[in-house]
């Protein structure tokens, strides 16, 4: 299996996510359901939709309560992942979590994969905020399985349909009384095109002093123990995962906000990264993610999608 780095920046107002690789068996986390599951557990008015071959320009959805035109949106055009993961390598160097001057953007192999999609939230034609999500597959795996391997075994073990939220990351320009709203916004719009695509859970890796926002507001739960990362110079991240049912039961006033109503078809369309934009990418990304970036590529163009589910 071929494995890199990955890491979360922590922006200066954006609750930050870690992620990187490692192999250290750890516990199973508390109340984690094992049993095999017969269907999935999603809200009623969310019905799949599968356009996540069509090409088509995904459908913008402007935040709520923020007076400046802030939309959220799958990432579709070269212009928009260049700037959204040169926004995570700059929050990256800036927090101490990448090197200075590694890399012109923190486009890694998890990036490459051919079923990953990147959330943006736009302002004027800027990148404003992102996340990637990466989801379960047989290639590389996820980011955090290489330090959380036994949670996300049992994860699989229960049927569950798992997708990674990393490489957060969010800009000084983004005001703070805008950034709760940005950020559900993301949210929901991650949360329904997994659902879409027939997922049904989620996991993060999160600093630890972001711990209450996570659990509090969106209803996380532990994964497993704190740990440290090397990949992002030793800063320390806890494991978290979630789903739908559990985002009901502990957080009901965000679910509600999640949930309230459904996302347009058109919304939730994912066109694939195109091999010239990978190599534009690849080629700007860090000396050590290159290699590993071709061999990702080459698997993907020879056996096509890896996802597991």
């Amino acid at each position: 299996m071929i494995r890199t780095d990955l890491a979360m920046p922590d922006g200066d107002r954006w609750p930050d996510s870690l992620s990187a690789p490692g192999d250290t068996p750890v516990a199973l986390p508390d109340g984690l359901r094992t049993q095999p599951r017969t269907e999935l557990e999603t809200p009623p008015m969310l019905v799949p939709y599968r356009l996540a071959e069509a090409k088509k320009t995904p459908l913008s959805i402007r935040v709520p309560g923020v007076a400046r035109d802030i939309r959220v949106k799958i990432a579709s055009a070269r212009a928009e992942w260049r700037d959204a993961f040169q926004l995570v390598s700059s929050n990256y160097q800036a927090r101490g979590y990448e090197e200075p001057f590694a890399s012109k953007v923190r486009f890694t192999p998890y990036h490459a994969l051919p079923d990953v999609v990147t959330l943006v939230a736009m302002l004027e034609g800027r990148v404003v905020a992102t996340f990637s999500m990466v989801p379960d597959n047989t290639l590389l795996g996820l980011p955090l399985e290489s330090i959380y391997g036994d949670e996300i075994r049992a994860l699989r073990r229960a049927r569950r349909r798992v997708v990674e939220v990393t490489s957060f990351a969010a800009d000084k320009d983004l005001r703070l009384r805008e950034f709760r709203q940005v950020f559900v916004a993301l949210i929901k719009l991650g949360m329904h095109y997994h659902l879409s695509q027939g997922g049904d859970t989620w996991v993060i890796t999160v600093n630890p002093r972001h711990r209450d926002f996570y659990t509090k507001a969106m209803g996380f739960v532990p994964l497993g123990p704190p740990r440290t990362y090397s990949s992002v110079q030793n800063h320390p991240a806890e494991g978290y995962w979630f789903d739908a049912d559990l985002l009901r039961e502990t957080s009901p006033k965000m679910y509600g906000e999640i949930f309230d109503e459904s996302l347009p078809g058109e919304a939730l369309v994912a066109p694939k990264m195109l091999s010239h934009v990978i190599r534009y990418l690849s080629d700007r990304s860090s000396t050590a993610a290159r290699k590993t970036i071709r061999e990702v590529f080459d698997q993907d163009e020879f056996f096509a999608s890896p996802r597991r589910w």
